[in-house]
């Protein structure tokens, strides 16, 4: 369930990346949308591409189209925490697309694709993941498999300001290439809620150099963007997919929520900034670009986003499949199991060898003490692992095993991420940090730690990567 809007303030932004995101995910999932304002064009396309189209006549409505076992995914700046917390406490997992991190966030998942993010950045739960960066750029499926690029026009030039442009900075740039004689051929692209189409068209007439598309597809987007030497765009998604064409860029910010677009990307000088979108800054940009000589950026992208998101989606439904239970003295065999399995041992800290005694001493030593947390976890009445936190002062040391025959199935991630669930109503209040330490070559490991958002901190001398999480203030 996709809660988005869209309008000439908004913009077409948000649904844009929510529709690329649907793409992704609906050869597992059945996706509506629910909105209370779009463009009558967009929620065409939206049908079109076999998705469901809600229009909201009150805000309230949408909890109540929500059945069990859905996901809803809130892609919408004036939707707060609260909202958030309504959606959390019925029991729904919730996915956020956000790039202000102005809030606190009550979401399972939180969708940042602009580069340079942390989730240190965020305001968040204990138990939300993080899909950050350029490995989860939502792009549509044109721009997201990009063909080889072919050889652009000489001296052209393609611009646009995607779904809405309010402030018109379209007609401005347009204004500036008119006198600009060094563009041979000028390619203006209008989204479907821009107003000033018709003034836009009057404004060239004379001119044969221009040519102004108005909503096309995203495939034509992408094949005007492909032939030209230069884009000029706002540093917002369409920045992306110039960027994933591999295009040289003028780009600049005009509305706050650009911002952290633009100074992520500027600082990695992926384009030729115009600032503000003044006209001397434009100008000043374009001049630079005719002095020097164009090159290809680099593909930013490598097109497997849409497998690591839908991972996410589908570990959604695996979680309401395991069960996490306290350990048992039945239990001994299998971790001794565990235990003495070389596979399982190759990550461990403690290489020798472990004899059933001194296990079995070990493990109901460990059932016995106060300050050990030990869980495993089934699915589909199997044992598949275990988690176990030994609390040391305010404290909490993470230890967690997948069975090898149940591994690369994103069953880690689930053990901590219900652990620590389970964890936080059985502590008391004094521990606060949530703490794991792996081997720096058990890169499954790091990574599961990575999309939980946990801090890191690598020390050379032992080789190992610990990694620490505040769960409370």
């Amino acid at each position: 369930m996709f809660r988005v809007d869209a309008n000439t303030t908004i913009g077409l932004g948000h649904v844009v990346r929510c529709i690329a995101l649907a793409q992704m995910l609906q050869k597992e999932f059945t996706i509506t949308f629910a909105a209370r304002e779009i463009p009558a064009d967009t929620g065409i396309d939206i049908q079109r591409l076999g998705f469901n189209l809600v229009i909201l006549e009150r805000e309230e409505s949408f909890i109540s189209l929500l059945k069990k076992n859905d996901i809803v995914v809130l892609d919408h700046y004036g939707l707060d925490s609260n909202y958030q917390k309504v959606i959390k406490d019925k029991g729904f997992r919730l996915v956020c697309i956000d790039d202000l991190h102005d809030k606190e966030f009550f979401a399972d998942l939180i969708i940042n694709h602009a580069p340079g993010i942390d989730s240190a950045d965020y305001s968040s739960k204990p138990y939300t993941q993080f899909a950050l960066g350029l490995d989860y750029v939502l792009l549509r499926p044109p721009f997201l498999n990009c063909p080889d690029l072919t050889e652009a026009e000489a001296d052209s030039v393609f611009v646009c300001f995607g779904g809405s442009d309010q402030k018109n900075i379209t007609q401005l740039i347009t204004d500036i290439l008119k006198v600009d004689m060094r563009f041979k051929s000028i390619t203006i692209v209008a989204g479907t809620a821009y107003q000033y189409i018709d003034e836009l068209k009057l404004s060239i007439a004379d001119d044969a150099r221009f040519r102004v598309y108005h909503s096309i597809k995203p495939e034509a987007m992408r094949d005007l963007m492909a032939v030209a030497e230069l884009a000029i765009v706002p540093a917002s998604g369409i920045l992306q997919e110039v960027l994933a064409v591999g295009r040289q860029v003028i780009s600049g910010m005009y509305v706050e929520n650009q911002k952290n677009f633009f100074d992520k990307y500027k600082a990695l000088n992926y384009f030729i900034s115009a600032e503000h979108f003044s006209k001397e800054a434009i100008v000043n940009a374009i001049d630079f670009f005719c002095k020097n000589p164009a090159k290809l950026n680099k593909r930013l992208v490598d097109g497997k986003s849409g497998v690591r998101l839908l991972k996410y989606f589908k570990q959604f439904q695996t979680e309401d499949e395991v069960l996490l239970r306290e350990a048992m003295e039945s239990d001994l065999l299998k971790t001794f199991e565990w235990a003495a399995n070389s596979e399982v041992r190759r990550f461990s800290f403690n290489k020798g060898t472990i004899d059933f005694e001194g296990h079995k001493k070990w493990f109901l030593a460990k059932l016995n003490d106060k300050h050990c947390f030990y869980y495993l976890g089934e699915l589909e009445h199997k044992v598949f692992g275990s988690i176990r936190f030994d609390i040391d002062g305010d404290t909490a040391n993470i230890s967690y095993l997948v069975d090898p025959d149940f591994q690369n199935r994103g069953l880690g991630t689930v053990l901590l991420k219900k652990g620590l669930d389970i964890l936080m109503t059985q502590l008391d209040e004094s521990v606060s940090t949530i703490c794991g330490e792996v081997l720096s070559e058990n890169s499954a490991s790091v990574k599961v730690f990575q999309k939980l958002g946990y801090g890191i901190e690598f020390n050379s001398s032992t080789n190992f990567v610990k990694f620490s999480k505040r769960i409370r203030p």
